[in-house]
């Protein structure tokens, strides 16, 4: 049994701490990006049009599926290198390789996207060919974004991380306002805007980083060692778990109606911020706990009350919620707001134990749990909704996230265990 004045010691303790500062500022970067973009879609999608928004958010989803791919494992395994490391110079040097190694991979992703842009019209039946070739160049950008993430999470460098979600998301916003302005908007100039918000940022960073290109075929040697050994399970891990997004969302449509996908994803817009928190935390400790031998027990304590909080909150006042922003006309959002509290808590819970067993290297356990979820989520997908629509959908998600949870807490008692 949970002892409730050890949870409130804890959380007392872990207020103090420099880990408390640098989780607030990650998760309050992520909610300021939330709100910035609730500022943003209704510029874009009232200046373009229902038609010409279905092509950027169309050309978006291609360019960030297919840059999925485009890390490797390379990524996962520097950060975790550089959590271990110690030395400063030697931080530098590592971060020095991973730049060039992802100056590789996004020519690669470049090539790959000019060529699919020669097919794509034909294979989806759209028109959005000529865009996707003209951005592609900027694009190659995509998989800097994604390394620097992991870097500045190996090295901790947490308001970096901040900088880094805020600034493209501002840029953006300032950009639209200027363009609708004194331009015209158009799919290519948000696209532009898009990416060049992003360019901005990564090249502060990386100058911020101060990398070093000393050592580089002892540092490359070191990060292809790591990448066998731990990089290349997260990266197939990872490869899997993404391959059902948004599955749910497809077979909503598909069995009801694209009404229900729309409270699916209302409700899923509102309970997500639960998740923030827990993310920011377990991100914040990721280089701690490369050192740790275990996690501790404070940080599950606080990230329990607050997920509780949260679910309670959204049992007690959901209803009101959903009403006040969407109308009564929103009500069927209720119910699959309330199971997609209770999945997003076992969300919350597993984010210690995932970045607990990256740090540590735990590759394989992580795929692993990476293949289940997606297999649970699939199978609770297909059994769900064809019978009972988004509801289904939040019972699976639920069910999906409890196995996940559970697998999570598996392999983190084997880790103790040596």
């Amino acid at each position: 049994m949970i002892n409730i004045r050890k949870m409130i010691n804890g959380f007392a303790e872990l207020v103090k701490t420099k880990t408390t500062k640098q989780t607030g500022i990650l998760y309050g970067s992520q909610i300021l990006v939330m709100v910035l973009g609730l500022m943003i879609a209704p510029i874009v999608t009232r200046t373009l049009g229902p038609e010409k928004y279905g092509v950027l958010t169309f050309v978006l989803a291609i360019v960030f599926f297919i840059a999925l791919f485009f890390e490797f494992g390379f990524f996962s395994a520097g950060a975790r290198l550089l959590a271990l490391s110690k030395d400063k110079k030697k931080d530098q040097e590592l971060i020095g390789t991973l730049i060039l190694i992802t100056s590789g991979i996004g020519f690669s992703f470049f090539l790959a996207l000019f060529i699919f842009s020669f097919f794509v019209d034909s294979i989806f039946h759209t028109s959005v060919g000529n865009v996707l070739k003209a951005i592609s160049i900027l694009a190659a950008i995509i998989p800097f974004q994604y390394m620097l993430q992991q870097v500045c999470q190996g090295v901790n460098e947490i308001k970096k991380m901040a900088i880094a979600n805020v600034i493209p998301k501002i840029w953006y916003l300032v950009g639209l306002l200027i363009v609708v302005g004194f331009l015209k908007l158009n799919v290519f100039i948000a696209l532009v805007l898009n990416l060049t918000g992003i360019i901005i940022v990564v090249g502060l960073i990386i100058i911020s980083l101060k990398p070093r290109f000393d050592n580089l075929r002892e540092n490359l040697s070191l990060i292809w060692k790591e990448t066998k050994e731990y990089g290349s399970h997260v990266y197939f891990g990872r490869i899997a778990s993404m391959g059902t997004y948004n599955s749910d969302k497809m077979l909503i449509s598909y069995f009801a109606n694209t009404t229900s996908v729309g409270f699916y994803s209302l409700a899923m817009t509102l309970t997500n911020p639960m998740f923030l928190l827990s993310s920011s935390l377990s991100t914040t400790m990721f280089k701690g706990f490369a050192r740790k031998k275990n996690i501790p027990r404070k940080v599950v304590y606080f990230n329990f009350l607050y997920l509780l909080a949260c679910c309670l909150g959204i049992v007690l006042f959901g209803k009101y919620i959903v009403v006040l922003l969407f109308s009564q006309k929103f009500i069927k959002v209720v119910p699959i707001l309330i199971i997609l509290a209770f999945a997003n808590f076992f969300r919350g819970m597993t984010q210690p134990y995932n970045r607990f067993l990256n740090a540590k290297g735990w590759g394989k356990a992580v795929k692993r749990a990476a293949f289940v979820l997606t297999g649970s989520n699939l199978v609770g997908n297909l059994a769900l909704i064809p019978f009972y629509g988004a509801i289904g959908a939040a019972y699976a998600s639920l069910f999906a996230l409890v196995i996940n949870y559970c697998i999570y807490v598996h392999y983190y008692r084997r880790s103790l265990n040596g």
